[in-house]
C-alpha cells in the first residue's frame, strides 16, 4: 500500500517564504516529517511526496530518501541482530506534470497524480507489485501516529477507508487521512478533468477553437478536497480521538497548546533520516 503525501497546491494561512509543510510541530520536527512518520505507522510500503521542483530539494534535505517501518522496528527489539528485521521504506519525490499546471492542478490533483505515478512505476517492476489501494496523508492534518497504528491491519483490508473526527472526513474538506482504491481514483479524476475545459465543446469532427467565457474556464482549479472527494459513496469510517487542522493559524495554535502537541517530538534515530545523521 503506497502512501501519497500531497504538498503541491496547498493554500494554508501562513504566507511564509518556505512551504507550509515545513512548519514546526515539535523541536527540530516539521509537519512533513510527522506525516511521513504517520505513514510508517499505517504500514505503507513506499512514500510518494508530490512536490514541485521549487520545494522538493528542501524536503529531500529534511527527509532523505529512506525511512524504516515502525512495525519491523518493534519486531526486532527483543531478538538478536534486530536490525536485520527492519524494513526500509523508500521515499520518492514527484512533481506535477508541466502540462497540468494552472489547468487541473488543484490540491486534490496532487493526490490523483501521485497515485497515478505510483501505480505506473510499480507496474513497471512487475504486475505482482501493482497497488490496489493508496494511503493519502496530508501535512496539514495532525493525528496521533500511535492511534493510526491501532488500525494498521484494517487499513490494508478496507477501501475506501476514511478517518473521521467529530463526524467529518476529507469529504467535508478536512485534511484527514484516507485510503482510496482504483475505482475511487477514477471517479475523483473525472470530477476534475470534466470541469477543466478551456474551449467550448466543438461540433463533432471539428477541433475546439472557441474559448469559454473567463468565469467558465478551468473551473476545477478552484475545487477543494470536498468538491473532489465529497462525491464518494460508501466506505469504512473510523473515528479518531485526536486530529488538528493546521491549515489555519487558529488550528495551529490549538494543536501546539494541546496534549498531543506537547508530547509531539522527533522520533528515535532508528526511524527518520535526519536523526541518523546527527
Amino acid at each position: 500500500m503506497p502512501a501519497i503525501i500531497p504538498v503541491a497546491g496547498m493554500n494554508p494561512d501562513f504566507g511564509m517564504e518556505w512551504d507550509a509543510s515545513l512548519i514546526p510541530v515539535g523541536p527540530n520536527y516539521t509537519a512533513i516529517e510527522a506525516t511521513v512518520y504517520e505513514c510508517l505507522h499505517a504500514g505503507c510500503t513506499s512514500i510518494w511526496i508530490v512536490a514541485n521542483d521549487d520545494v522538493a530539494p528542501l524536503l529531500r534535505h529534511r527527509l532523505g530518501e529512506m525511512a524504516t517501518d515502525i512495525d519491523s522496528i518493534q519486531r526486532g527489539t527483543f531478538v538478536k541482530f534486530g536490525q536485520t528485521k527492519h524494513l526500509e521504506v523508500p521515499i520518492y519525490y514527484v512533481p506535477i506534470h508541466p502540462k497540468h499546471r494552472d489547468k487541473v492542478d488543484n490540491y486534490a490533483w496532487s493526490v490523483i497524480h501521485g497515485a497515478n505515478v505510483a501505480y505506473w512505476i510499480h507496474t513497471k517492476f512487475s504486475r505482482w507489485t501493482q497497488p490496489d489501494r493508496y494511503y493519502i496523508s496530508f501535512p496539514m492534518g495532525m493525528m496521533d501516529p500511535k492511534e493510526v497504528l491501532e488500525y494498521r491491519s484494517l487499513l490494508r483490508k478496507s477501501a475506501p477507508f476514511y478517518f473521521s473526527h467529530n463526524g467529518k472526513t476529507v469529504k467535508d474538506g478536512l485534511p484527514l487521512s484516507f485510503v482510496i482504491d482504483p475505482e475511487e481514483w477514477r471517479r475523483a479524476k473525472r470530477t476534475i478533468t470534466t470541469n477543466a475545459a478551456y474551449y467550448r465543446a466543438p461540433p463533432e469532427g471539428q477541433m475546439p477553437s472557441e474559448p469559454l467565457p473567463k468565469g467558465e474556464r478551468h473551473v476545477s482549479l478552484a475545487y477543494g478536497l470536498e468538491d473532489v472527494f465529497g462525491g464518494s459513496a460508501g466506505g469504512t469510517l473510523q473515528q479518531m480521538k485526536n486530529f488538528y487542522d493546521l491549515t489555519t493559524w487558529a488550528g495551529y495554535v490549538k494543536f501546539i497548546s494541546s496534549e498531543l502537541g506537547k508530547r509531539t517530538k522527533r522520533p528515535s534515530t532508528n526511524t527518520m533520516y535526519r536523526g541518523r545523521n546527527k
